[in-house]
């Protein structure tokens, strides 16, 4: 017996609210239409997106497996055995990319040790986007996810990236957006290094703003609680 396909689905990055099914790829939608099988972070807002993407999806005869940090790996080897029984399974995190900063590595890590095929599907990701719209470093960058939650802890944080080479990405929960912001201002130096935010992405209030430091520290900008990458240098 052939072996499935793992597929890894991108989920639109911006609120529902703004869904537009035009950002999302055809061959997406039919992959989605033909597949009983999906190892999905929230169970309730991925069968509303499948339904919005056709409203006459069968949900009731699919299979859905919560994968998220609390997921055991007994349901890991779950999702693996339909794959090795030949059903092809699709991913799906809440929003973007399975995998980036969001569950599915587990999943593929198993994969590949019983040889399943693994295909990842052009989609938006918050991360390259960003840095894509920075004007910093795409040569040189790492992703750091995100920082801690305690000011201290994150400062220190910020204070040890600083002194590496390269540009520095990481994301934010949104109502920590301007913590983050006014601790990079106080925190990075020379005034004239340069910080990227980039602020719902694909959405209708999508802004990416890139300014030096000092630019910063005296425009006074204040942060809508929606997602965000930032970037520094």
């Amino acid at each position: 017996m052939s072996k499935g396909i793992l597929y890894l689905i991108p989920v639109p990055i911006h609120n529902e609210e703004d869904f537009n099914i035009k950002l999302i790829p055809p061959y997406i939608i039919e992959l989605i239409n033909n597949l009983k099988f999906f190892a999905v972070e929230n169970i309730r807002t991925s069968r509303r997106f499948i339904k919005k993407l056709n409203p006459n999806f069968d949900i009731d005869n699919t299979n859905f497996f919560i994968v998220d940090k609390r997921t055991g790996k007994e349901i890991i080897r779950e999702i693996v055995d339909h794959l090795l029984d030949g059903n092809d399974v699709g991913v799906m995190s809440e929003s973007g990319c399975p995998g980036i900063a969001d569950p599915g590595q587990e999943i593929c890590e198993l994969a590949h040790k019983h040889q399943i095929a693994i295909k990842p599907l052009i989609g938006p990701n918050s991360i390259i986007l960003a840095l894509m719209a920075s004007g910093l470093n795409g040569q040189e960058f790492k992703f750091h996810g995100y920082l801690p939650i305690e000011q201290k802890d994150r400062i220190k944080e910020i204070n040890i990236i600083q002194k590496k080479t390269g540009a520095h990405i990481f994301i934010e929960t949104p109502y920590r957006n301007q913590k983050v912001l006014e601790d990079l201002i106080k925190q990075i130096k020379p005034q004239n290094r340069k910080i990227s935010i980039a602020i719902d992405l694909t959405g209708k209030s999508e802004k990416i703003i890139t300014k030096t430091v000092y630019e910063l520290s005296n425009s006074k900008i204040i942060l809508e609680k929606k997602p965000t990458i930032f970037i520094f240098e």
